[in-house]
C-alpha cells in the first residue's frame, strides 16, 4: 500500500474535541473498553498532541486517497483510505500490542514482507487467535518475537477454519503497511526506534484501595523513610541521592552545588588525558556526572555561571583546576590531586545512567558501548560501461552489476592469467589483447604496466556508494559522501558551527538538532538542510559523529575562525 512514498499536505494539529471523538471511533472499532483504559494507554493509542494530513498515493497500481494521523513529531500513528476504517501504524501496535490479533509466521518471511509481499497461508503458524476471521485487521509476527508487530494488514480468509496449513494455499494476510516501508520513512526528523521489549497487556486504571488499606501503606511507606533518612549519615548526600521530590523546587544554588559535585566525582572517578578542550571536558564528564535530576536542570544555563567558561573560571578560584586561553580556545590543563583530602573524602552519588535491555549488567553495559562505536560500512562500488562488456563475457561474469575494487582486479588478474597476456621480457607489464585495449582507447599489442592498466581501466567503470549500519542500507551515485562541519564567525563576534551532509549516514534532522543542543549547551537551529549550533562546537561534533559509527574519513571539518586568527 505504500510502497512509494505518498504525497502528503502538511499536517495541521486537530482539535481536543476531534481528537475525543477519534479515540471513541478507534475504541469502537477495535472493541476496546475505553472506560477502562488508564490516560497513560489512551494516549499511547492516540497522543494528546495528534495531527493529521491528507495524502495521494503515487504507486501506479494502487491509486488512491486518504488521512494520515501523526503525532507530536509527526511519526504516522493511524492511516485510513477515503473508503476504509482506520488502520494503525506498527509504531501504535508496538505501543499497543493487544490492539488487533496477531498472526505468527517464520522469521524469515518477515523480511520477504518488507519488500512488498503479502503473506501466504503456508507461511503462517497456527494455531490462530479466534478473532482472525476474513477481512479483520491483524498484526504480523515472528515466531521467536510474538509481541512485536512488524506488519499490519486485513485476513484474506478466515483463519479460524485452520488447524494445519501444509497443503493450502491463498492469501493469509494482505499486508497494508509493514515496518520499513515509505509510510515510516516519511518523518525525516527523529529515529523510530524498534523497542526492545513490549508490554502485551492492557494498561487498566487501577482500583482504588479503600481506606484502611491506605493508611496502611501510608504508614509503611513512612517507616520505611524513617529508616532510610536515619541510617545514612551522609548529609548532603541524601539529598543528592533521593532527589524524588518535585524538581520544580530546585533553586539556583542547588544546582550550582550540583555542578560542583559532578566536578568533584569527575576528579574522584575519572581518568583522561590533559589539556582537555572546556566543550569536551563539560559533556564528556561534567554532564555525565551530575547527580540523578530531571533532565531540565542538566544544562549551564540553568546555573548562575551561566556559561562554561565562568563555571570553570570559577572553579579554578577553588583551586579545583586549572585552565589556559579563553572562548573558543578555553582548555582544562590540571585538575586537583586524587589524594587531596576533599577528593578523599568526596562520597561519590548516584548518576543517570542510559537504559540497557539488562539493568545493572555489566556485560549488558558494555556490549551497549561497544555497538555504540560500531563503525559503519561504507563502501565504494563500480558499475561497468558498455566499453568493457566483451571483459565480463570472456570471464562469464554478470556486465549489469556493482563491484568492489578488490572483486575487479581479481577479475582482471584472472583475465591476465587464463589468455596469457603476461610480457615475457617483463612479468610486471602485460601485452593487450584486442578485449583489453578498447577501454583504454590503445592499440592491440601495446605494452603497458599492470597498476597502468588497471588505474586507467577503472575509469570506464561508474562509481556509486553504500553505507550499512545495522539493518539500514543507503545506495547512491559518486564517491563515498563527507559529512562537512564549519566553525565560523557571523556578524560581529557570535561563533557558529554548522553542520551539513548528515542524511546519508541515518542521522535525523531533527533529532540531531535535539542532541546538539544539549551536549553543546547551545541553542541549535535548522536552516534548510543544515543545523547549525551556538558556539565553538566542531571537535565536540567530529567525537559525537564518530561514536555513531561515522569515519573519521567521511568527516570534513574546517575552522575559519582559527583561519582569521592566524592572519
Amino acid at each position: 500500500m505504500f510502497r512509494k512514498s505518498p504525497q502528503a499536505k502538511a499536517a495541521a494539529n486537530i482539535k481536543s474535541s476531534d481528537r475525543r471523538k477519534l479515540l471513541s471511533t478507534i475504541c469502537r472499532t477495535y472493541n476496546l473498553p475505553i472506560d477502562e483504559i488508564s490516560k497513560e494507554g489512551l494516549e499511547k493509542l492516540l497522543p494528546a498532541i495528534s495531527k493529521k494530513a491528507s495524502y495521494i498515493s503515487t504507486s501506479t497500481g494502487d491509486p488512491h486517497s486518504g488521512t494520515i494521523y501523526f503525532d507530536a513529531q509527526e511519526v504516522p500513528t493511524w492511516f485510513q483510505t477515503r473508503d476504509s476504517q482506520l488502520y494503525p501504524s506498527v509504531l501504535t501496535c508496538w505501543k499497543c500490542p493487544y490492539l488487533v490479533p496477531r498472526v505468527q509466521t517464520h522469521p524469515h518471511v518477515i523480511e520477504v514482507l518488507a519488500r512488498g509481499a503479502n503473506l501466504m497461508l503456508p507461511g503462517s503458524i497456527p494455531p490462530f487467535d479466534a478473532r482472525c476471521t476474513k477481512h479483520a485487521v491483524v498484526g504480523v509476527v515472528s515466531s521467536q518475537d510474538p509481541t512485536r508487530i512488524m506488519a499490519v494488514g486485513l485476513c484474506g480468509l478466515d483463519l479460524t477454519q485452520f488447524d494445519s496449513v501444509l497443503g493450502r494455499s491463498g492469501t493469509a494476510v494482505q499486508v497494508l503497511h509493514h515496518y520499513d516501508d515509505e509510510l515510516m520513512k516519511l518523518n525525516k526528523e527523529v529515529d523510530v526506534v524498534v523497542p526492545d521489549v513490549i508490554d502485551a497487556e492492557m494498561p487498566r486504571i487501577e482500583t482504588v484501595p479503600d481506606a484502611e488499606t491506605t493508611e496502611e501503606v501510608k504508614e509503611e511507606e513512612e517507616q520505611q523513610q524513617e529508616q532510610e533518612d536515619g541510617g545514612d549519615a551522609g548529609g548532603d548526600s541524601v539529598d543528592v541521592d533521593a532527589l524524588e521530590e518535585d524538581m520544580a523546587r530546585l533553586t539556583v544554588e542547588e544546582i550550582d552545588n550540583f555542578f560542583i559535585r559532578s566536578l568533584l566525582q569527575t576528579i574522584k572517578l575519572e581518568t583522561f588525558e590533559l589539556p582537555i578542550s572546556a566543550s569536551t571536558f563539560m559533556s564528556s564528564y561534567i554532564y555525565k556526572n551530575l547527580p540523578s535530576m530531571d533532565a531540565s536542570y542538566t544544562n549551564i544555563k540553568k546555573t548562575s555561571w551561566k556559561k562554561t567558561a565562568k563555571f570553570l573560571k570559577a572553579m579554578t578560584k577553588l583551586n579545583y583546576l586549572d585552565t589556559k586561553g579563553k572562548d573558543e580556545d578555553l582548555s582544562v590543563t590540571k585538575l586537583m590531586s586524587k589524594q587531596d583530602p576533599k577528593i578523599e573524602n568526596f562520597v561519590p552519588h548516584k548518576i543517570n545512567k542510559p537504559k540497557n535491555n539488562q539493568t545493572g549488567s555489566k556485560s549488558s553495559s558494555s556490549s551497549s558501548s561497544s555497538s555504540q562505536h560500531a563503525a559503519m560500512n561504507i563502501t565504494t562500488l563500480y558499475k561497468p560501461t558498455s566499453k568493457s562488456r566483451m571483459f565480463f563475457n570472456k570471464l562469464d561474469q554478470i556486465f549489469d552489476q556493482l563491484y568492489t575494487q578488490v572483486e575487479l582486479r581479481s577479475m582482471y588478474e584472472t583475465y591476465v592469467k587464463k589468455f596469457q597476456l603476461v610480457n615475457p621480457q617483463n612479468p610486471k607489464t602485460i601485452i593487450l589483447d584486442e578485449i583489453l585495449s578498447k577501454p583504454i582507447n590503445k592499440d592491440q599489442g601495446f605494452v603497458i604496466a599492470r597498476d597502468q592498466f588497471l588505474k586507467e581501466f577503472m575509469t570506464n567503470f561508474t562509481p556509486f556508494y553504500e553505507v550499512q549500519n545495522e539493518g539500514q542500507r543507503e545506495l547512491g551515485r559518486g564517491m563515498p559522501p563527507k559529512i562537512h562541519i564549519v566553525t565560523e564567525l557571523k556578524i560581529g563576534r557570535k561563533v557558529v558551527t554548522r553542520v551539513s551532509n548528515y542524511d546519508k549516514f541515518f542521522i535525523k534532522q531533527g533529532a540531531f538538532a535535539e542532541e546538539l543542543r544539549n551536549k553543546c549547551s547551545g541553542s541549535s537551529t535548522i536552516i534548510d538542510d543544515q543545523v547549525q549550533v551556538q558556539g565553538p562546537h566542531g571537535a565536540l561534533i567530529v567525537e559525537m559523529l564518530k561514536s555513531k559509527g561515522v569515519p573519521i574519513s567521511c568527516i570534513d571539518f574546517e575552522d575559519k575562525v582559527k583561519k582569521k586568527k592566524r592572519k
